[in-house]
């Protein structure tokens, strides 16, 4: 056999194989475009529907939102990503990319919530000759 990235090509089918990648059943994918359809419609229903109105928290459909999306998120990495079946190592570098994004929301957050200083006198003066 040849060997290529450190292991063989008949390491990949082995069920014994520290190599080994379990691949999803197409049921599995159905399964999940079904969901992933549902959520949609359920996105554009939280869109027209003011929740708002009968449960008195600020900015509820964006919460809603934001709880369908990262279900949705978490639907595509897990199942059309394959990372629940994939090493540990790749199952790493996904959680710390939503870390990473975490970290990105949190600095874009605090930028728009920081009350500016108005610079309006600030003028480009040519210099003197």
């Amino acid at each position: 056999m040849a060997s290529t990235h450190g292991h063989t090509a008949a390491a990949h089918g082995d069920p014994n194989s520290p190599f080994h990648i379990h691949h999803p059943s197409v049921s599995t994918y159905v399964k999940t475009y079904v969901a992933l359809v549902v959520l949609l419609i359920v996105t554009v229903i939280i869109y027209y529907f003011d929740a708002q109105l009968y449960v008195h928290i600020p900015g509820i459909n964006l919460i809603l939102a934001m709880m369908v999306g990262i279900t949705k998120a978490y639907l595509v990495v897990r199942n059309f990503m394959n990372v629940k079946g994939s090493t540990k190592l790749t199952f790493l570098w996904a959680v710390l990319g939503f870390i990473w994004l975490l970290l990105m929301a949190g600095i874009f957050v605090d930028y728009q919530t920081r009350s500016w200083v108005d610079q309006s006198g600030w003028q480009i003066v040519p210099a003197a000759r």
